[in-house]
């Protein structure tokens, strides 16, 4: 048995996969009693003990006793000639074989364990590693850290289907690989396999440290043959070595062979000779015949003889204690196949005419197979004969050539299986006697077993019982009768729902069931229920034998009783649990017979199907049928009651009854649960046989069943409203109310049944229709007594309603949800009104409304009261779900609760869907009272009637009155006069007066008022005009009034001849419909951008702006161009978006308008109603732009940008439009910044004026011109520029553009903003070459480099270095998104559009954005042209203490010069005399080229016989710095900014020391040129006004080539913008001076003789002062060298490393010279320093290596990452106490916690915080049981005022914690409390603790202390007053302190009293001292 290591891996991460064949090493044998058996005849208990062995895979176990030392140096030897090789017969090519366990997984292979494999004799282990290149097969990493145990149990259970799965089908194993083979390897951490060593690659006699394995395949490994070199002693033998073996000897029961050159002996047993052979019937004769050699039973004897005699063999076995060694030639165990052992028969086979081929007395015999059993079927002889095929090929391969001898080959087919002695035969006392009771089995006797069982017997018949026999291949069987006629086998040979005749029956089970026996001990249960067809109706609680009848129980006891035969069923049947149910009720025994019901899915297409079923279960809601395999489905009460008319199945059913069911439905239906599986429901029917006459087959067919009068007298439409008659509703059950957890009640309802042929537009195929009748739809009123309570409510349904019976009341149907069942009403009144309905037709008629209802203002309805709620009133019911609400304010919580009431329509909201309704509660009397004075009025009057039509014409009329929205008139016409007329003319249908009179001013401000404009309709209209022409439109009575709708257009007058237009619902006009609107209002806010307009009364419309016009700029001044009451034609269209309606404008309302408000306004377009061509082909909505479209679009900056810096745009309809960066402008126009800069990016004004510069610098790159532009102008155009960005591109712009295609992202269209591309250009930009240059927008810039954007489909990038020739402290801040650059293209990568991941790119390129890369030419400088001793010119780049780097022109090529190489005189301080940007010659006096190091020398004596040195190049040199120093005001804080970057100072802007070092390094600048001519200080200051003008001047000196062309590294610096300091420009000529010293004295005093302009003496003045301080420095040196002092302060390198050299132990200063690393911002030279102070420090110094590693972490914590943070202190904690390491840690967290929250405007506060709870998270979690971490993270969180989590953690800390250590945890909390929180907590923590511990003092003192430093002196005294003076008797015997105590107790008291009392309080402690002492000695 593998069991799983605990606490280890599953084993499906450890093992390979399933049926490979592996060595395995045997732990331990125990024996374990299981279980006890008792005898019958001896009644005693016998222990049942089982065997198991525990093996391991594992290396450590399996490689036991393997050495190499041999192996290895045999190969070594021999390597060099050959190689290991797959072919065995080369000897000393043969690699090794050997166990291995991965241990990790690298990047480039595998670390593998050997277990302790021995390198040498000398005990030296050895170390491995597997190169993925070395593995044959292919492999798969796997990181078995997240699989789960779910998982591992889920991969085990399919890998055990797979084992059964190929032993079932053997054969096909050629036909599809086995997992060994053709699946891949799996590499993980644990994994074992069988590796080959690979020869050592040694030379020179090394030694060998690390094996290199590989990883060979299956087939492979199978012919690697072991030598004797692989073997030096026993011990090394492993199993599953394949061996060259030699016969030695012959044996009765196998071969004695030996192999290793005769060294080791084995044997291989007859099971494994790779094949058996019968004995022929004419040889019978021979047997018992002594001499071997005429045993035919030996028939290996002749095969394996001569060449035979030698052959290959695999170890199975080892056993070195007894030297025994096993050996196989079967072939799955030679080829490592486990598949290859595999029975090609199933379990439960029967196999006739088998033929004994060995006998085992008293054990058992082994019988051969006859060829025509072991292949039942083509396909498993097809696969068996590739299975012989691949055995010969193998055989081959090992040069065995055994499967040449046709004997063995015939062998090597012979299938055979072993029978023991038990199941031979059956014995004849094994058979039941005359009682029926059985006999004790007894053992077969063994001369009836060798009778029957001779050698080349024949068998008549067996069965196969197992082919778990894998290694010997050999399968159990057995011949017994009684076995091979056996029902079944075991408890998976148990079919549910099969039929099994004759089983004997074992014993009468108390509990009234029968056990029965299947066959070989397998057993199955009848339960009482199943013993007859009918249920019993005995005492189900009476248990036992009682729940059957006296007369069932002796039939019971007649029938079954102990060895009678009966015919069961199976029911169910549970291997795993052994147990199978049976039934023997005679109709199960009988019907569905061939195919009964045991799943689920069939029975989804079998609808209909009727079958036999027993009750499993019964209850008022229905019955359980159940079949087989626990098939079971379900009959609802209802059902029973509408088919068979059960009112309660418990009264006509019982559980076991057999019934027949039908299928109504099975459907498949997945569980609520998350990630839950799928179950069947299955719906049956009692009633199995169906009417179909019933039931017709459609509706066609169900109207052709009845009469046209019958049809229309009975059958009414399933809708909300239809009235049933009587006796058509049956009632199937019923549901009680159900009580709410709020107090309130749902009513209960029953549930009633309808038939179809009653019901018209019924979809459903069923006969009838089920509906649901609520017990509050029985009658209009229940009274008071249902608002609390629901027992009056079932009990009113119980009287009304009965089960099975039909309702003898009409009904109506309330309503019809989608998909739910109808809802039926029993109310009068509602049916009453419904039926009134449409015979009333005036104003006062009641109707019952739905949704669909036309509701208005002052409609009288009735409903009834659904639901009160206290917040709002009583909301009213009506049909179809339709609810209004009766307001609490209009007493609307005086309603009865299910009252049928009468309403009144107070408010109306249509436009939401249903509508919203306010009602108020009237009267019958109320309604009648007004019908009837209406009528009376209506009646007495004289009133003409009015006969007017749509489309008359109704003459003249009067205007009376103006608004926005219409014109009241008054018809003058003689034919209405008297007439109760309200006419009006509507806006939308008035035209202009054509003469347009001359207003006064009060008209005027009368039109202003009312917004009617110049261009509105009725501007010429006045009060009292006459209006001719006036037609009607519409016609409306209401209440006795005639509402006339008038329109004074004319056709002539209307726009491309459109009519007038008015209708009432929106739905009326489709799209596509033509129609004028008025405009009504202008909005301009977004996104609703457009005109409000109105169509015609009672209907809008919205017309948004892109739907406008074509032109941007009309509709960037749309309030201009499109005035209020400007009338257009427009086009309906689709709607883009149902549900979301944009805001209305709302017209002017009167009492023409019969709706509170318009509906949903329509979407309009003035573009398709221009379009007439699209208006035919039915485009009612705006397409997609396509390729080459000219398009408006709007600017919106809201969205969300797709593939940044981009501009996006809304087109047309809901597109969206997407303008890359790159297509804003055409390439030559592009300007930095287009869009503006975004606001993450705006920093400080220093970073925008670095942005500013950089942009310049590029322009100037880009364009190589303006060199001689003013700064100030330059400044001026760039502010001009950030102007126009903002005024170019603003948020809601309407621009032109064109289409260029659909984006990949989410389907954005792809636009164009240049004007190229508007006149037709549409072709892609060019890609550029390599070294073209190019400019370029940055798209995105990282630490790592920046990514930039060509076009829109070729992008590039920029590597870090490749940005700038200079140091850039702040790429992202320089770069931003949108920031043009230029560069020179290195690299173009194009794609061609197959590949994937490209984002719809054509190509990517890579830049260099370098200066020195742009200005260089075309021949640049490589390292194949360096010579050394070659002299160039160069650019320091870099200064350091250590010397200079120097980057040559022209090149990529940097080297160093070291401080000696820097001047021919000693330096100094190489800082003041070199400074990055400096121009300077370089000679190349080394060049490592394997290396690639160059080292340089700048000393002047290197150049003295150049012709460009001496005294031009000094003279120039100091000209060109004098003149920067005039001219260039910003020199010195560009150099002292340089050296802030590169040299000692620190490079982050952000120090707060950075100030103060530079003030530092000018203030030395000025010191050092203190002895300066005046005319320098005069010089220094010049304003920086006058810089522009030096610097013209100089750029032209420059330009007629008198001075060198040195590289400017600030190319575009704005050299006007900032004013220079004094101490700058001191800094600048100082760094000239002395850079001027270090030329030699020659040429100094050449320079001196060539007068050039110089003063002579200034010159020597500068030289010797220069001179004198050089001395001074030297003897200072030497002084403090001399006694000692330069080590108080070190200064260079050099000096730190002297100090670590004399105390290497001082953690103090290996600190200091990591923080001098720090200084030069050199981090990884501090880093080193760090380690190498590990090394040095002694071991016992714990505490020094942890200030080390403290200020490791510092540094870490500070410049390095998270992950190296997190490695740090992993490394710290395995070198130091972990929880120390963590504590340190934390308190650095805290601080820089601290320092963010206390600095104003800190960004980082949140992050800082979130990494510190982190690590205080992780601490407390590593070091739970520790108080330390926990007292530190509760300090933590109160520092930062977080009281409650504080209290929270310290409940998880005392969870968490030993019980002793509460105590000092609480109390340090408490103290923490009085400190940072709440005083009040700290002394209920600290009066809980004196409770508890009332002898622990200490704690009384820390009390004491805290409130004395808190200044509650009051508080203290009273915590000594009671323990002096308890209270209680309780209190004084809990601080019973000793006398010694109570001393010091008031010795503190007193001593208090001295600091903060006076003599009273002093006097005080005296008295109750002298009190305690008297009442002690009392004592």
């Amino acid at each position: 048995m593998l069991t799983r290591i605990q606490n280890g891996p599953p084993l499906t991460q450890v093992l390979p996969p399933i049926n490979t064949i592996m060595a395995f090493s045997i732990l331990q044998t125990t024996t374990d009693e299981v279980s006890t058996k008792t005898s019958p005849s001896s009644k005693a208990a016998t222990p049942v003990k089982k065997r198991r062995i525990e093996l391991s895979p594992f290396p450590n176990h399996v490689n036991t006793g393997i050495r190499l030392d041999e192996f290895l140096s045999s190969t070594a030897s021999s390597s060099s000639k050959s190689k290991f090789t797959a072919n065995a017969n080369e000897e000393h090519g043969t690699p090794m074989i050997i166990r291995g366990r991965i241990v990790s997984v690298e990047d480039h292979g595998c670390i593998v364990d050997l277990g302790g494999v021995l390198l040498t004799s000398t005990g030296e282990k050895a170390k491995a590693f597997l190169k993925f290149e070395n593995i044959e097969d292919d492999y798969e990493i796997v990181d078995d850290e997240e699989q789960d145990d779910h998982d591992e149990d889920d991969v085990m259970k399919d890998d055990v289907e797979d084992a059964n799965g190929a032993e079932n089908n053997p054969m096909d194993i050629e036909k599809s690989p086995s997992k060994s083979e053709g699946s891949k390897r799996l590499l993980n951490k644990h994994r074992v396999f069988d590796f080959a060593i690979l020869p050592p690659q040694t030379s020179g006699g090394g030694t060998l440290s690390i094996l290199q394995l590989s990883l060979p395949s299956t087939s492979t490994l199978a012919t690697f043959r072991t030598t004797s070199e692989m073997v030096p002693s026993l011990s090394s033998l492993v199993p599953g070595m394949l061996m060259k073996v030699q016969v030695e000897q012959h044996a009765k029961n196998g071969m004695c062979v030996s192999f290793m050159k005769g060294v080791y002996r084995g044997a291989l047993d007859e099971d494994h000779l790779g094949g058996w052979r019968g004995c022929e019937e004419k040889k019978k004769k021979g047997l018992g015949v002594s001499d071997s050699k005429d045993d035919p039973n030996m028939w290996w004897k002749s095969v394996f003889r001569g060449k035979h005699a030698k052959f290959s063999a695999r170890i199975i076995a080892v056993d070195a204690a007894t030297k025994i060694v096993r050996l196989s030639l079967n072939a799955h165990i030679l080829s490592l196949r486990g598949e290859y052992a595999s029975f090609p028969l199933p379990v439960g086979t029967v196999v006739q005419n088998a033929q004994v081929i060995r006998v085992d007395p008293g054990i058992g015999a082994l019988l051969a197979l006859p060829p025509s059993e072991t292949s039942p079927d083509d396909d498993a002889a097809s696969s068996r004969s590739d299975r012989i095929s691949h055995i010969i090929q193998l055989d081959k391969d090992l040069s065995n050539n055994l499967m040449s001898n046709s004997e063995y080959k015939a062998a090597s087919k012979v299938l055979t299986a072993y029978v023991h002695i038990s199941k031979s035969i059956d014995p004849e006392n094994n058979k039941s006697n005359k009682k029926g009771k059985q006999q004790i089995k007894q053992r077969t006797p063994e001369a009836l077993f060798a009778r029957h069982f001779s050698i080349n017997a024949r068998i008549k018949s067996l069965r196969i019982l197992s082919t778990t026999n894998l290694i010997d291949g050999i399968a159990s069987c057995a011949t017994a009768k009684s076995i091979v006629n056996a029902h079944v086998l075991t408890h998976e040979d148990v079919v549910p729902g099969k039929i099994y005749r004759n089983v004997p029956v074992i014993q009468l089970l108390n509990g009234g069931g029968v056990l029965v026996d299947l066959g070989l001990g397998t057993k199955g249960i009848i339960p009482s229920m199943h013993l007859f067809d009918k249920a019993s109706h005995g005492n189900p609680d009476a248990g036992g034998d009682a729940v059957l009848s006296g007369y069932r129980q002796k039939i019971r006891q007649a029938k079954y009783k102990e060895g009678s035969l009966v015919d069961v069923r199976c029911l169910t049947a549970d291997p795993v649990s052994r147990q199978c149910i049976l039934t023997a009720k005679k109709t199960l025994l009988t019907t569905d017979i061939e195919n009964p019901i045991v799943e689920y899915a069939p029975l989804c297409f079998d609808v209909g199907r009727v079958a036999a079923g027993f009750l499993s279960k019964v209850d008022e809601w229905g019955v359980t049928v159940t079949f087989y395999n626990n098939v079971h489905g379900r009959v609802p009460s209802r059902r029973l009651a509408a088919e068979l008319g059960v009112e309660d199945p418990r009264m006509n059913y019982n559980i076991g009854d057999v019934v027949a069911a039908r299928v109504v439905d099975c459907s498949k239906r997945r569980h609520k649960e998350e990630n839950g599986g799928y179950y069947y429901q299955l719906e049956l029917s009692l009633k199995t046989v169906v009417d179909t006459s019933e039931k017709p087959a459609d509706a066609q067919e169900t109207k052709n069943s009845f009469s046209a009068g019958e049809m229309d007298s009975t059958a009414v439409p399933l809708a909300a409203g239809s009235i049933l008659m009587p006796k058509r509703m049956k009632v199937l059950q019923l549901v009680n109310s159900l009580h709410k957890s709020d107090g309130t009640f749902l009513p209960g309802y029953g549930v009633v049944s309808i038939k179809s042929k009653f019901l018209t537009g019924v979809t459903s195929k069923s006969d009838s229709v089920e509906c649901k009748l609520s017990f509050d739809q029985l009658m209009d009123s229940y009274g008071d007594e249902l608002s609390s309570s629901p027992v009056e409510l079932d009990s009113i349904a119980q009287k009304e309603l009965k089960v099975g019976k039909r309702i003898d009341k009409e009904g109506l149907i309330l309503s019809v949800p989608n998909g739910g069942e109808p809802i039926i009403s029993l109310r009068p009144s509602l049916i009453n009104t419904i039926r009134n309905e449409a015979s009333s037709t005036d104003d006062f008629s009641i109707v019952c409304p739905s949704p669909s209802s036309n509701l208005f203002m002052g409609a009288y309805v009735r409903g009834y009261v659904a639901r009160k709620d206290e917040r709002f009133g009583s909301f009213v019911r009506f049909l179809n779900g339709l609810t209004g609400l009766i307001p609490k304010l209009k007493k609307g919580l005086d309603e009865r609760l299910y009252e049928t009431i009468l309403c009144k329509v107070t408010a109306l909201d249509i436009t939401s869907s249903p509508p919203k309704i306010l009602l108020k509660k009237v009267s019958e009397n109320e309604v009648s009272k007004k019908k009837k004075k209406v009528e009376s009025r209506n009646k007495g009057s004289n009133v003409p009637h009015l006969q007017v039509k749509v489309g008359d014409l109704v003459g003249d009329v009067k205007v009376m009155d103006i608004n926005f929205a219409r014109a009241k008139v008054q018809l003058i016409d003689k034919a209405f006069t008297g007439a109760n007329v309200r006419a009006r003319i509507h806006v939308t249908m008035a035209d202009p007066i054509a003469k347009k009179p001359k207003l006064s001013k009060q008209e005027k401000k009368a039109k202003e008022e009312n917004k009617i404009g110049t261009s509105h309709p009725f501007y010429s209209w006045r009060a009292g005009d006459i209006i001719k022409g006036v037609r009607c439109v519409a016609v409306d009575s209401r209440d006795g009034v005639s509402f006339i709708e008038l329109a004074n257009r004319s056709e002539k007058s209307d726009i491309n001849s459109f009519s007038p237009l008015i209708v009432s619902d929106p739905s009326r006009l489709p799209p596509g419909s033509l129609v004028h609107t008025i405009i009504t209002s202008i909005s301009t806010s977004s996104p609703h951008h457009g005109v409000w307009v109105q169509v015609c009364p009672g209907i809008s419309g919205f017309i948004p702006s892109l739907e406008l016009s074509s032109d941007p700029d009309v509709l960037n001044d749309i309030e201009s161009n499109y005035k209020v009451g400007t009338r257009l034609a427009c086009c309906v269209m689709e709607k883009s978006n149902p549900e979301k309606t944009p805001l209305r404008h709302q017209l002017q309302r009167d009492d023409h308008d019969v709706n509170e408000e318009d509906l949903n306004p329509l979407e309009l377009s003035v573009f398709r109603a221009g379009e007439p061509s699209r208006v035919k082909q039915g485009v009612f909505k705006p397409t997609k732009p396509q390729r080459g479209d000219v398009v408006v679009g709007r600017i919106n900056k809201k969205l969300r940008v797709l593939g940044p810096p981009a501009l996006m745009l809304n087109l047309r309809g809901t597109f969206i439009g997407r303008c890359c960066i790159t297509e804003l402008h055409d390439m030559d126009d592009w300007a930095n910044m287009p869009l503006g800069k975004d606001s993450s990016n705006d920093a400080t004004s220093s970073s925008n004026e670095v942005q500013r510069v950089v942009s310049d610098s590029e322009a100037d790159l880009s364009n190589n011109e303006n060199e001689d532009d003013d700064d100030d102008d330059e400044s001026r155009s760039e502010g001009k520029t950030k102007r126009e960005i903002q005024e170019e591109y603003p948020d809601g712009k309407f621009v032109r553009c064109r289409v260029l295609g659909c984006a990949k992202a989410k389907g954005a269209v792809e636009l164009s903003l240049r004007d190229s591309r508007l006149e037709g250009d549409l072709e892609e930009d060019y890609i550029p070459e390599p070294n073209d240059m190019t400019h370029a927008y940055v798209i995105s810039t990282t630490k790592k480099g920046c990514f930039v954007r060509i076009s829109r489909s070729v992008e590039g990038r920029v590597i870090l270095k490749e940005l700038s020739d200079d140091f850039i402290p702040n790429p992202i801040v320089m770069f931003p998104p949108g920031r043009l650059v230029v560069g020179k293209v290195k690299g173009v990568k194009k794609y061609d559009g197959k590949q994937k991941g490209n984002r719809g790119l054509v190509a990517t390129v890579d830049i260099d954005m370098r200066e020195s890369v742009l200005l260089s030419s075309s021949d640049r400088i490589t390292l194949d042209d360096i010579q050394e001793n070659s002299k160039y010119t160069g650019v320091v780049t870099r200064v350091e203490s250590y010397g200079v780097f120097v980057r040559i022109e022209n090149s990529d090529i940097s080297g160093l010069a070291h401080v000696s190489e820097c001047s021919d005189s000693y330096v100094k301080n190489i800082f003041d005399l070199y400074n990055p940007g400096d121009l300077v010659k370089v000679m190349v006096i080394k060049f490592d080229k394997e290396e690639k190091r160059l080292g340089f020398s700048l000393k002047a004596s290197n150049f003295v016989d150049d012709d460009d040195s001496d005294d031009d190049s000094s003279s120039n040199e100091e000209y060109s710095s004098e003149e920067d120093s005039d001219g260039n005001d910003d020199e010195g804080v560009k150099d002292a900014m340089d050296e802030s970057s590169d040299g000692e100072f620190d490079a982050d802007s952000d120090d707060e020391n950075f100030v103060a070092k530079m003030a530092l390094k000018m203030e030395k600048a000025g010191d050092v040129d203190s002895d300066d001519d005046s005319d320098n200080s005069d010089d220094s200051s010049v304003d920086s006004d006058d810089s522009s003008e030096s610097d013209e001047k100089f750029r032209g000196e420059r330009s007629e080539g008198s001075l060198p062309q040195a590289m400017d590294i600030n190319v575009g610096f704005d050299w006007g913008s900032t004013k220079k300091p004094t101490s700058a420009i001191k800094l600048a000529e100082s760094s000239d001076d002395e850079s001027t010293d270090s030329s030699s004295d020659s040429s100094d005093d050449i320079s001196e003789d060539e007068d050039t302009g110089f003063k002579s003496s200034h010159k020597a003045r500068k030289k010797a002062a220069a001179k004198r301080r050089e001395e001074e420095e030297i003897s200072r040196r030497e002084a403090a060298l001399a006694d000692g002092t330069a080590d108080e302060n070190p200064e260079t390198a050099a000096d730190f490393e002297r100090l670590v050299a004399s105390n290497p132990n001082s953690s103090e200063v290996w600190i200091k010279y990591m923080a001098f690393h720090l200084s030069l911002a050199d981090i990884d030279s501090a880093r080193n320093v760090a380690n190498r102070a590990f090394d040095r420090i002694e071991f016992r110094q714990e505490g020094e290596k942890l200030n080390v590693w403290t200020a490791l972490l510092t540094l870490e914590l500070k410049y390095g990452t998270d992950k190296s943070l997190q490695e740090t202190i992993d490394r710290a904690s395995q070198h130091n106490n972990p929880k120390q390491v963590y504590l340190r840690v934390c308190e650095m967290l805290d601080k820089a916690v601290e320092a963010a929250s206390s600095s104003v405007g800190s960004s980082d506060l949140e992050a800082t915080t979130n990494r510190a709870d982190a690590m205080f998270n992780t601490m407390c979690k590593k070091f739970k049981s520790k108080k330390t971490v926990w007292i530190a993270h509760f300090k933590y969180l109160l520092k930062s005022s977080r009281h409650e989590e504080a209290h929270a953690l310290l409940k998880r800390s005392l969870q968490s914690l030993p019980p002793y250590k509460h105590v000092e945890t609480m109390s340090k909390f408490a103290q923490m409390e009085f400190e940072l929180g709440s005083p009040e907590r700290g002394r209920t923590i600290f009066n809980a603790l004196l409770e508890n511990n009332p002898k622990r003092m200490d704690l009384l003192f820390v009390n004491i202390d805290k409130e004395v430093k808190n200044g509650d002196i009051d508080k203290a005294r009273a915590l000594f007053d009671s323990v002096v003076n308890p209270v209680s008797k309780d209190r004084k015997q809990n601080f019973k302190f000793k006398d010694k105590q109570m001393k010091s107790l008031f010795k503190k008291w007193y001593r208090i009293e001295e600091e903060h009392g006076d003599d009273t309080t002093r006097e005080r402690v005296k008295e109750e001292a002298r009190n305690f002492v008297v009442k002690s000695k009392s004592r």
